[in-house]
Parts: C-alpha cells; structure tokens; sequence
C-alpha cells in the first residue's frame, strides 16, 4: 500500500492545474481602436504623389471598435528611408499629428501628417508605424497603442494630346492621328477619349461648324508612364476655312495611379493650309452634294499663272461608285484668259448608301500653256448631305374646345427626318395676335406633321381676317439649323352671344310634356266612371 501511493502521488501531483470556470486559456488583448487604411491624401480623398515631392499630406483611418468615446488622439508617424517631417519637431525621424475631435464609438478618424519625399525614392510600396495616444473621455489616464501597415507611392500621371500631322488640306478628306502621351510617373488608366463640339462655343472657336469628324469615340486603354498611346479619324474640311486654325475639343475620362476617376479637356489643334500653289489651275468646289437627288457638282477653275491656258480637258473619278457622274466624266473648256475662272457644272447623283460620308475625287487636269502641254493630278472631297425638304400647308383656324386655334400640316418631301422642330405664330399688320410657339419634335418623311396653336391676344381681339407668318425652325443630320417662313391669311369668328332661342323652345317642350301628362290622366279617370244601364219599355 505504502509503496503503490508512492506510484500514484506523483502521478497526481504532476497533472496540470484546473482553471476555474469562465476563465479562458488564451491571452485577450483588445484595442480600443483598430487601423483601416494609410494613404498620400486628405480626408477628402486620395491624391498622387511623387519622389522630390514637398510638404505632402500623408492620412492614416482609424476605428474607435471601443465601448466608450476618446479623446486627444495623437500621432506619431515612423517612415523609412526618404520620408522626413515637413515641419520640424523635437522628435528628428519621427512626424507628429494630432485629432483635437472626440472620437465617438463605432465612429472613424483621421490622423493627417506632413511629409516631404526625397527625389531618392521610388514609385514603390513601403510600410512604417504609427504610435497612437488617447483617453477615453470617462476615464483618467492614457493609452497607447502601434500599427504596422503598408503604403506606396503611386507617382503622377501628366496627360499630354497632340496631333502627329496638324498641317492638313482644305477640301479634302485628312486622315489624323493624335498622339496621347504620359509624361509622369503613374499610368493613365483606361484613357477614354470622345469628341465634344458643344463645349466648341465656351472655347472662343466657331469654325467647326461645316467640318466633318467621321468619329466621335475612342478608348485607348492604358498609357504607362513615361509612354504614348494614338488614335486616328478622318476629318473633312471645306475649302472655304483655308488658313485657319481648327481647335478639336476633346474630352478625355481615366483613372489616376490612386484610383481615382479625373474627367477633363483638352484642344487639339489643326492647321488648314492654303491651296497648292505649284497647280496653275486651282479648283473650288462645294461643300456638299445632296442625297438622292439629281444635282450639278459646280466645280470652280481658276488659271493662276500670268498666261493664257487653253485646251483645257478634266476628267473627274469619285472615290465611290455610289456616287455617279451622270455624262461623260470628261469635261473640256476652250481656254482661260491668265488670273481669271470659270465654272463647269457637272450633273450627278449621290446614292443613300453614302449619306453622311465624305466622298474623294482624283481630277486630272490637262491643257496647253506657252506653246506646251501640262498635266496636273489633283483630288478634292466634298461631303453628301441628307436631303430636308420642308412645306407647310392647310393653315386655318379651327374651334377646339371652345378656343379657336391656328392648325397646319408639316410636309418634310425629302429623304430624312428633321430634328428638334418648332413652329411659331406670329402676327403681321398691327395685328392683337399673341406670338406663340409649339414644339413638334421630329418632321418625318412618310407622313405630314400637324400643328395647332391656340390663339391668344396682347390687347383686344381682331377677328375677321388676319395675317400671320408660320415660321418653322428645325435641325438636320449634323445638327445644323434650319429656317423656313410662310406668310398666310386667316379669319378669325367673332363668337355671337347667346339667344333666347333656346329658352323659348326649352318652354315649348315643357308645355308639351305637361300636355301629354293632362291627357293620359284624364283618360285614366274616364275608364273609372260607372256605366248606367237605361231600359226601354214598351207600352203598346
């Protein structure tokens, strides 16, 4: 027995000791705050950052997960190599913030520090420490708690456009490519370009307004640093803006090297040079060709030397066999005296498979001059336009609902529809007629469009005839107005006042209904007398 408790209390006495209930074996170590995220920027957003750059601001966001609310939050920021405080302190190497606001519970804060980038460092990510102090507000004392986290630089993107070939020609169909480039340290990130002619107005430029851009949208994706990015359209200028200078407005949509979307412009600048001045023979020719519609091409020549050309043959190919030169595509002119013109008109037709395109054309000149003869090889372009052929007819006044109204139809005879269509009413002749505007929207080509106005006045009424202008204003393809004026005469009814007519013939009815009442009442009173029986003797 002796020897067997000597076994056994050993064994008990090595065995570990029991916990009391409710006692955890793991240490519990909980922050009154917890950290969330350390970045170069303010509390209102993050910002790019790059190596040299000065008195930077540098956010660290905090939680307050504690149960109770706290109060004078410091800093102290620890960063590697090639960050230093941007104001100078006791604490050399250490960057000091403060956050003078109660942190409430469940609540987020920000501690924002001032740091100075060495041009030494890199477009990198790094991590440093941040001490943190605070008192909780119903409670004496301080508490002190240390994050590690991680950080980076992202560097600045510089967005940069320009145009590889900003000299193009005056009547013609320039093909450009612009050149996006990233002059700084962060990538521009899915880079979307579009065209933006409204914006043309605000920028002091209004001579887009007969150019052609055959592209409105582009996305180029990434540009990295320190790289380029293109893209290209074709554009079509009229020869009538030779010498100027055309302004693109473009707006441009990315995403910084910190995330953030940046929406901006820029102006893209193009050089419309002169006309060739090695040609002796300089061609003019329209902007545009109308669509589906038979039509003289009324192509200019003018002989710019100090001779006299003669012979003169032109033959003209366009780009596209949608569009057709209706005679022989040879022309010829007997001669044109030195520095003066002349004009062919060359019959064709523009099919709708190329409506809103501009089309090329190769002309090959050829003539004599000073006893020799020349050829010249010259192209121009000219744009094909929809055709918007718009009438107005039926106009008349017409009583709706008790108000007389001036009514019409819209005949659009061309081959497509009009855009943004307004009619107004206005009054000619001293008339009191009240000018008055509807809009009608779009003017199609299948059907007439109707239009009714109600007549009001500025002072009293003129009836009887009255002369009005019908003005209708609309928009085509490329969103360019359009204006058409149609003076018409219209009577207008004095409306009668009220007779006793109706009165008169509501009494008639009425001794009718009473009439017919009297008479079925007295037929049913006479069913109702008794029937007396009379009886006839006879005497003899």
């Amino acid at each position: 027995m002796f020897l067997l408790g000597q076994i056994i209390i050993p064994s008990y006495a090595s065995a570990p000791e029991h916990l009391a209930p409710g006692v955890s074996p793991f240490e519990h170590a909980f922050n009154d705050i917890k950290f969330l995220d350390a970045y170069f920027g303010t509390s209102s957003g993050k910002i790019e950052v790059q190596p040299d750059d000065k008195n930077v601001p540098f956010t660290i966001v905090f939680s307050n997960v504690g149960s109770e609310d706290i109060s004078g939050i410091k800093g102290l920021l620890s960063l590697p190599v090639g960050f230093s405080p941007a104001i100078a302190n006791a604490n050399a190497n250490l960057i000091e913030a403060d956050n003078t606001q109660v942190a409430t519970s469940g609540s987020s804060f920000f501690l924002t520090f001032f740091v100075n980038v060495d041009k030494n460092t890199n477009v990198n990510s790094y991590t440093g420490t941040v001490q943190v102090s605070y008192s909780r507000v119903r409670e004496n004392g301080s508490h002190t708690n240390y994050f590690d986290f991680a950080f980076k630089v992202p560097g600045k993107s510089v967005l940069n456009m320009k145009a590889e070939n900003q000299f193009i020609q005056p009547a013609s169909n320039n093909q450009i490519t612009v050149q996006v480039s990233n002059d700084g340290t962060a990538g521009l990130n899915n880079v979307d370009i579009t065209l933006n002619p409204q914006s043309n107005s605000t920028m002091g430029s209004s001579n887009l307004q007969n150019v052609v851009i055959n592209q409105n949208h582009w996305n180029i994706g990434t540009v990295a640093a320190q790289s380029s990015s293109t893209f290209s359209f074709n554009i079509f200028v009229p020869q009538d803006i030779t010498g100027q200078t055309l302004h693109i407005p473009l707006g441009i949509t990315y995403f910084d090297g910190q995330g953030n979307q940046i929406t901006t412009s820029r102006l893209v600048d193009l050089i419309v040079g002169p006309a060739s001045s090695t040609f002796v023979v300089r061609l003019s020719t329209p902007s545009y060709l109308m669509m589906g519609v038979m039509q003289n091409l009324t192509l200019g020549l003018e002989n710019l030397s100090p001779s006299k050309i003669s012979d003169i043959s032109i033959t003209l190919v366009p780009s596209s066999s949608d569009l057709k030169i209706l005679q022989d595509p040879r022309w010829f002119v007997n001669e044109i005296n030195p520095l003066e013109k002349t004009t062919l008109n060359i019959p064709v037709f523009a099919d709708q498979n190329i409506s809103n395109q501009a089309v090329n054309f190769d002309a090959n000149i050829q003539y004599t001059k000073d006893g020799s003869t020349v050829i010249e090889k010259q192209s121009f372009a000219t744009y094909i336009r929809p055709v918007i052929d718009i009438s107005v007819y039926g106009v008349d006044v017409l009583n709706i609902g008790g108000k007389q109204n001036i009514i019409g139809n819209i005949l659009n005879q061309g081959n497509i529809k009009g855009q943004f269509a307004t009619v107004t009413i206005e009054s000619v002749d001293n008339s009191n007629i009240k000018k008055s505007v509807q809009y009608i929207g779009d003017i199609d080509i299948d059907a007439p469009t109707p239009f009714n106005i109600p007549i009001d006045f500025t002072g009293n009424p003129s009836f009887g005839e009255n002369k009005v202008v019908v003005t209708v204003t609309y928009k085509d393809s490329l969103l360019q107005p359009h204006t058409i004026t149609q003076e018409n005469t219209i009577t207008l009814a004095n409306p009668t006042p009220q007779t006793n007519d109706t009165s008169q013939l509501q009494l008639i009815i009425l001794v009718a209904i009473a009439a017919g009442i009297g008479g079925i009442v007295f037929k049913v009173r006479k069913a109702k007398l008794p029937i007396t029986k009379k009886v006839i003797e006879n005497t003899s």
